[in-house]
């Protein structure tokens, strides 16, 4: 009977926490912060010849320079998920850049075939330079080659 009561414990916090949580708060518009600027990245993932669902993003970064983009020093990670498509920051006016990052899981040489530099978990980066204006808002949107 103990075995049973751990068995269905263990199912059903499995199949609860798994439900991704979107909040609704009903309100469109966003107040930025004083002295800020916000950005809107629409994360936006490509068609391919690769199911939708093995398609993932994994990685939102941001840097103060090209270079500390190009060696990895972030001053800013976002905890991106295959759940959400726009994520909506902060951050003072200024110049800075952007590093998206997207894989493939798919076994096989399907990735490989999709355009996925590596096959199987290889990535597909999109980085670019932005503006933020004071109290405006930036768009930016994904593009995968």
């Amino acid at each position: 009977m103990k075995k049973f009561k751990i068995i269905t414990i263990i199912i059903y916090s499995m199949l609860v926490s798994c439900d991704p949580v979107i909040v609704d708060n009903g309100l469109d518009e966003t107040a930025i912060p004083a002295n800020h600027g916000s950005l809107e990245f629409k994360f936006i993932l490509p068609a391919y010849k690769i199911p939708p669902a093995s398609i993932h993003r994994i990685s939102l970064s941001f840097a103060y320079s090209v270079d500390s983009l190009y060696r990895g020093q972030f001053f800013q990670k976002v905890n991106v998920s295959d759940f959400q498509e726009m994520y909506t920051l902060f951050f003072l006016p200024d110049e800075y850049y952007y590093d998206a990052v997207i894989t493939c899981s798919c076994a096989g040489d399907t990735c490989l075939n999709g355009g996925f530099p590596g096959g199987q978990f290889g990535m597909k980066h999109n980085f670019n330079k932005f503006s933020i204006i004071n109290q405006e808002n930036t768009i930016i949107e994904t593009h995968f080659q």
